[in-house]
């Protein structure tokens, strides 16, 4: 550089107190013939030595020294700069992103063939970068995985996004929606109703729910219409408005309502028979009372008899509306809470509101096989079948099924004598010992053990439940086998007070019989004996 002795001092001064990193980097010796503070502090060194010693193995991460300048020389060719945006590394380890420029330095007496090596950090600009891609990527997951049909159109009512999930519902391919019409996937008659509708909507846009009241169509790319829900929404962009549909699938909801409001025909027309029918028969036990006063006793028996079913629907009623309302409860707000948590790192709540749900699904479908046992040992339609069955065999895996309803440190312990096999009807018993054992389960603490004892001769069978639970009242034994009874000390766990009038059926079926031995908070034993002389 042409440059006098106060020129050259003032450059000196001008280069060290610059902040960004300047070095004069010499190609053919491959070391620094210079470099400011900066270029020093930037990478942690004290002098020229040993930044050229550090920089041997190469100035950018993975690439060393001689491929750097050989992509250097060609690019400064047919280019008066190199620029790259890289990785760097400092001696103690640091990482940064940094932006390095070379130019040529042209002036001969002083820096023949040298290059002015420039490096910025862009650390701060490289994390708005990432920031901004993972806020696209986050986007794209939103927008394209949505399990609703996503449509996005602008102020001329053409389509110019969709979602994968509104391509397969409407059954075109990728993209092939874009530019057409949004009447495109409308019923045909309604094109024209629907553009009058869509200009008002333009005219005062807002966000909501489209068609209340009415029974909406779309159509499909092979012209079948479906039933949909649609809400909507509006954004600007640029100066530009755009209006967003989400589209629901109800034709199976719709299928359901259907069958509801039939159902519901169809429960009218029997309760107006029924009440008829009651009509009928209180009429014809009036002239019964009138004209046979003999027949009192079976008059008041029938009466009675009435009074208990009612009693029984009351309180049939009232129970199946409290079981099925917590477990229903649980779902809903589960699958509220779920929604809540939309990030991949969220998925172990998403996980336990999961784990909610499926306990609550399990235990309405326990609840509704109860009633429906109930139901068809009233009806006479449950009948004992016959065959050898391997007692150890039968109570271990009926043992595995109920063991995912243990409390903390709940145990189970089997004990079996006698004999191993003996002839009876294996599902009744296995369902036998599926109630005594869930019993037990439910109504015993954590750290607790259940005791399931066996026991074959040549003239019986003996099947026992122990726990160390809440125990029952000597009151409340005498009403445990009623359909629908829960004692006083279990109000509030959950229950259908149906298990032990199953079991009792189940056993009578079986040619058996059932005891229970208790005591308040000690404990309690349920014994089913079979007669098999």
């Amino acid at each position: 550089m042409n440059c006098t002795s106060l020129d050259q001092q003032l450059c000196h001064v001008a280069l060290e107190n610059s902040p960004l990193f300047v070095g004069i980097y010499n190609p053919d010796t491959h070391k620094f013939v210079y470099l400011n503070k900066t270029g020093l502090k930037m990478f942690e060194l004290d002098n020229l030595e040993q930044a050229n010693d550090f920089f041997l193995e190469g100035l950018r991460n993975n690439e060393s020294l001689i491929q750097w300048e050989l992509q250097v020389s060609e690019h400064l060719k047919t280019s008066a700069e190199f620029c790259i945006d890289d990785s760097f590394t400092s001696p103690s380890g640091t990482k940064f992103w940094g932006r390095i420029r070379v130019k040529l330095l042209q002036e001969p007496d002083t820096a023949k063939g040298h290059w002015l090596v420039n490096l910025s950090d862009i650390q701060s600009e490289k994390h708005t970068q990432i920031q901004f891609s993972e806020g696209e990527a986050r986007f794209e997951a939103l927008f394209m995985h949505a399990a609703m049909g996503i449509v996005m159109m602008d102020k001329s009512s053409k389509i110019v996004l969709t979602n994968r999930y509104a391509n397969a519902l409407f059954g075109y391919e990728t993209n092939e929606l874009l530019g057409m019409p949004i009447e495109t996937l409308l019923p045909t008659a309604l094109s024209e109703t629907h553009r009058q509708h869509t200009e008002k909507y333009l005219h005062k846009p807002q966000i909501r729910p489209m068609g209340i009241g009415l029974d909406l169509k779309a159509r499909k790319k092979d012209g079948t219409l479906f039933s949909v829900e649609i809400s909507l929404s509006f954004f600007e962009q640029n100066g530009n408005q755009y209006f967003i549909s989400f589209i629901n699938d109800i034709t199976y909801k719709k299928k359901i309502e259907m069958e509801m409001i039939l159902k519901n025909q169809e429960i009218k027309k029997l309760n107006e028979s029924l009440e008829q029918e009651v009509m009928n028969r209180t009429n014809a036990l009036v002239e019964t009372l009138k004209d046979l006063e003999e027949s009192k006793q079976e008059l008041e028996l029938a009466l009675s008899k009435e009074k208990e079913l009612g009693e029984l629907k009351s309180r049939f009623v009232a129970m199946a509306s409290h079981e099925f309302r917590t477990p229903l409860t649980a779902i809903l707000s589960s699958a509220s809470l779920i929604a809540k948590y939309p990030k991949t790192e969220e998925q172990e709540k998403r996980e336990k509101h999961l784990h909610r749900i499926k306990s609550a699904v399990s235990n309405l479908t326990d609840i509704l096989e109860e009633f429906l046992s109930v139901g068809k040992l009233e009806e006479g339609k449950i009948e004992a079948h016959l065959a050898l069955v391997e007692i150890p065999e039968l109570v271990n895996d009926t043992l595995a099924d109920v063991s995912n309803l243990l409390k903390k440190n709940q145990n189970l312990r089997f004990e079996h004598s006698g004999e191993n096999e003996f002839i009876t009807d294996k599902s009744l018993l296995r369902k036998i010992i599926i109630n005594l054992c869930s019993n037990a389960i439910k109504f015993s603490g954590e750290s607790s053990c259940i005791t399931i004892r066996t026991e074959k001769s040549s003239s019986h069978f003996v099947l026992s439940v122990q726990d160390e639970g809440i125990g029952i009242s000597e009151e409340d034994q005498k009403h445990l086998f009623d359909r629908f009874f829960r004692g006083v000390n279990v109000t509030n766990i959950q229950g259908t007070g149906l298990g032990l009038h199953i079991v009792a059926k189940y056993t009578e079926l079986l040619g058996g019989k059932v005891s229970i031995s208790s005591k308040l908070n000690e404990g309690t034993t349920v014994t089913v004996q079979l007669d098999l002389a």
